[in-house]
This record gives structure tokens, sequence and C-alpha cells, in this order.
């Protein structure tokens, strides 16, 4: 017989409960103590969460509460109409034992095949949350631990991709070997909607944390997620979902923080289904790789997705868009405003499509397509790279736009196959090379560039093989030797601009000041 919470923890528990229908009365809280679970983290509680999970569902909905204490778990699968209330001082610490998470249909890195049951998931979800104050503990260690010294099953899980790749049948012997070398998600709602997780304190994981999956009318707030130092365990995946929205989170994570993708290669573009609508903002991001990535799954096309207000400290890239031939997919419309990136290893800011260096090919639906990227009000400090572009010959990027950027870093501006890249208002010091190094450009417009740390042994701007050229309202400050170099063919026009600091304005001159960058095309 289920028994009545506690006064404190009945009202606790309905203060913070998130409800479309607003608070929870007493009838509709199910706490897990009552379904056998153990707090001291003595044994199990994976069929006591289970229970009052199903007696929440038999009720038509209401909050399954978690109290402090320790608990020890499998995969908790969620129902519509539930919020999963864990409480201030509540640790919910998830087994490393595959038994304890079947396998059921999902997505491994953009391709649909059989994956683990998540931590906390569900599928054809509606009108849930996962909130409170609590923590989730995994180990990201103990789950690869399992897999040391099984090559074979990592060997079959290469062979199940590329076959599904090839749209071939896959051998039951095959699928399930491939299915060893998968580690479960942390928390992946699967086409559903209306999704809150809000509050949680989640540490390491042993895959991606939060995988929105096929989902509609998602909010991330207020999370804490920490899963440094640890393989593949990206903060968010928003995965073929729209309308989500993610604000006021911390992220120390040892892959991407926050990253946007809509399926790989053949796989995603049979599926074909878009990420859009989503509103990224004040967020606080430190160590992993990117901070808000697009890609490099993109097979079914990124859209309308605004990233704002975002410190990032010591990730390996600030801002990242990343595609490969082969892949296809459409991204636009995107903004990225008021940002901090510092002390990154590699760009601050990157929009390649050679993520994977992939053999060139006929225009096609594989042909990722870049256009329309807005870039805005970012300070970059003690970063290698300022700014790398990297579009495809067939495909140029078409359409960015950088707006008030002040960047401090090793290398500055490198640019190549754009089409309308726009500069306004940039300055970048660099400590050695060209501070704009651009080639392969149709209507370029560079408005207000300038540099306060120029060289008197290498140009502010270098333009390559460059059409439609023009350059306005820019500066050279003291101590430049040559402010513009342009190669033989290169057609400029220039106006408005006070370069009387330099000793040589502007040049036409052969160079090789690519030589020593490396390129994709080398």
């Amino acid at each position: 017989m289920r028994q009545s919470l506690s006064a404190c923890a009945l009202l606790a528990c309905l203060a913070a409960a998130v409800s479309a229908q607003g608070a929870p009365d007493a009838r509709s809280v199910f706490n897990v103590l009552d379904y056998g679970a153990k707090r001291d983290g003595s044994g199990s509680s994976t069929a006591a969460f289970r229970a009052a999970i199903q007696a929440c569902a038999k009720a038509g909905g209401g909050t399954v509460f978690v109290p402090a204490g320790h608990y020890v778990s499998g995969a908790i699968e969620l129902v519509s109409n539930l919020t999963f209330y864990v409480d201030s001082g509540a640790v919910i610490r998830f087994a490393a034992n595959r038994e304890e998470y079947p396998m059921v249909q999902g997505r491994f890195e953009g391709t649909e095949m059989r994956t683990p049951s998540a931590m906390i998931g569900g599928h054809n979800l509606e009108n849930v949350a996962i909130t409170g104050h609590g923590t989730l503990v995994a180990d990201n260690s103990e789950w690869r631990q399992l897999m040391m010294g099984q090559s074979a099953y990592r060997t079959a899980l290469n062979e199940v991709l590329a076959l599904i790749e090839r749209k071939q049948p896959v051998p039951e012997d095959k699928r399930q070997a491939s299915e060893m070398a998968l580690r479960p998600d942390f928390i992946r709602p699967v086409e559903s909607k209306n999704v809150l997780i809000d509050g949680i304190h989640i540490l390491s994981s042993p895959m991606w944390v939060l995988h929105i999956l096929y989902c509609e009318n998602v909010v991330i707030h207020n999370v804490v997620v920490e899963s440094f130092p640890g393989a593949n365990t990206d903060g968010v995946d928003i995965d073929s979902s729209r309308h989500v929205r993610i604000s006021d989170s911390y992220f120390d994570t040892g892959d991407d923080a926050i990253c946007i993708k809509s399926g790989k290669d053949a796989d995603g573009l049979r599926v074909n289904r878009v990420t859009e609508d989503v509103a990224i903002t004040n967020c606080t991001i430190h160590r992993g790789h990117g901070a808000v990535v697009l890609g490099s799954e993109t097979s079914g096309g990124i859209r309308n997705v605004v990233a704002s207000n975002i410190v990032a400290q010591g990730t390996d890239r600030g801002i990242r868009i990343k595609s490969t031939r082969g892949r296809g997919g459409l991204l636009e419309n995107i903004r990225f405003d008021n940002w901090v990136i510092e002390d990154t290893p590699n760009p601050a800011i990157e929009v390649t499509n050679y993520y994977t260096r992939a053999p060139a090919e006929p225009v096609s639906e594989r042909t990722p397509v870049f256009r329309n990227f807005a870039i805005s009000h970012v300070t970059i400090n003690r970063c290698k790279t300022a700014v790398s572009i990297e579009g495809l010959p067939e495909m140029p990027v078409e359409g960015l736009r950088l707006t008030d950027i002040v960047a401090n870093a090793k290398e500055g501006l490198r640019a190549f196959n754009t089409n309308g890249l726009e500069l306004h208002n940039v300055r970048i010091n660099a400590e050695s090379g060209v501070a704009f190094l651009i080639r392969d450009a149709a209507n370029l417009d560079m408005d207000g560039v300038q540099t306060r740390a120029p060289k008197a042994d290498a140009p502010v701007v270098r333009l390559d093989r460059v059409k439609a050229a023009s350059l306005r309202n820019s500066i050279a400050w003291p101590g430049t030797g040559v402010f513009l170099s342009l190669a033989p063919d290169a057609k400029v026009t220039s106006t408005a601009n006070d370069l009387s600091a330099a000793a040589t304005p502007s040049k036409t001159e052969a160079s090789d000041y690519w030589k020593s960058i490396r390129t994709p095309d080398k």
C-alpha cells in the first residue's frame, strides 16, 4: 500500500514539481521509497523506480518523487504526463551493466540502428519533465572498460555501419556483435513532445549526455553537465528535432558541449528529418571540443538556429559549423551573437565543409550547402586561429557575415571558397602573419577591417583569386608595412579608407602567403 509523503517532503515536491496543468496535489505524487527504493545504495532500485512510474501512469499522470538519498539503478523508462523529480540531496548512480539497458530502436551518431536504452528516456512521450536539484551519476571510464579487448565488436560495428550506408541487409550475428560496442546515452527522449529538463546536475556519462532525438518543443534549462574527461560525452545533441530552447546552463564536457545534428550520409538522407527553430542562450562552457557546433551530421538539414550570450573558455573550438562531401544537407539562417571565446588550441570560429577530407564529386543531394550565417559581437583571446572558413570549390560558403569581431590570436582570419563574405568592423590582432588572408572569393565586402598589431613584413589584408571585392571604411595604424596586398588578377574597389599610416597602402604582387597554411586542397 502506498504511504503518504512526510509533510515537509510533500511541500517541497509540490512547490517545485512542474506540470502544464499546475502543481499536483498529494494524490498525484509517487514516492519511490514507497515502492521499495533503497536510499542507502545497498541494492538496486531499478524495479522500485519502474513500479512508481507505472503507478503514476495508471493514475493518469503525476510526479514520481525521489527524496534525498543514494540510489543505484539501471535504465529508467518514462511515461507521458510525468514529472520525474529528483530532490536536493538525491543521487542516482547508474550501473555499468549491459543487462540493465535493453536494446531499443535509436540512432547512433546519425545512423538509425538498435542502441542500448538510455539511462533515462522513452519513446513517444508527451508532457514529461526531468527536474529537481538532485544529481545523476554514471562513469564513462567504467563503460569504456567494458569495451576493452572487444576489438571484434568494434569491427562488427564498423561493418554494420558500412552495410547501412550501402543500404544492404545486416546479418543477425553481425548486428548482435555490433551492439556490444555501443554505450547508452544518459537522457534520450525519442519521438516525443513537450519535454522539460530543468535543474539537474549530471556527472559523467557513458555516451552523449542529453540526446534529443526526433522531438518537438523541448526546454533544457539550468542544468549542470560535467562529463570531462570522457569519450563521446557531448553535453547536448539536438538530433532531427524542432522548437528547442537551451538556456542558463553550464557545460564541462569531454566532447562538444552543445551540438546540432540531423543524420549522417545515406541513412541520414533517407530519414531526411531537419533540425530547426533552436534557441540557445546564457550558457557557460568550459573545456571539451566545440562550444556550440552544427554538424558534422547534417544530412537532414539544419535551419533557424540562434546561439547568444555564450562564454567559451578552454574549449578546442568556440563556434564550429562542419560537414563534408557526401553528407549533404542545407544549413541556413544561423546566428551567433554576444560571445566570448578564450584559450582555444584550434580556430575560435570555424566554418568548414572538409570535416572528413572526402574526395571531390559532382554536385548532388550529397553536397552540403552553407548559406546565410551571421556571427556578431564576439571577443576572442589567446586562441590559435581567430577565424577559419573552408568552403568547397563546387559549393562555396554563401552569405557569411562577421560583424563586430575583436580577436587576439596567434593567426588571423583564413578564408577560401566563399561567395558574399562580409566583414563589418572586424579587428584581428595576429601575433604573426597576415591578419586577413582570403582566397577564391567572389563578392567580398570588407567594411572597417583593421589590426592593432601591424607588421612591417606582412600585409594586413592579402587577396588571392578574388573577384568583385570592396574595401571601405578601413584604417591602417602606425607600424603597418603593406596594408592591402593583391594578386595580379584581383579586382578591388577601395572607398573611404584611411591608409595614410601604412608605408605602402596597396601593392599588387605575386606571393606565397598560402604556402605555409595547411588547407584541404594541398
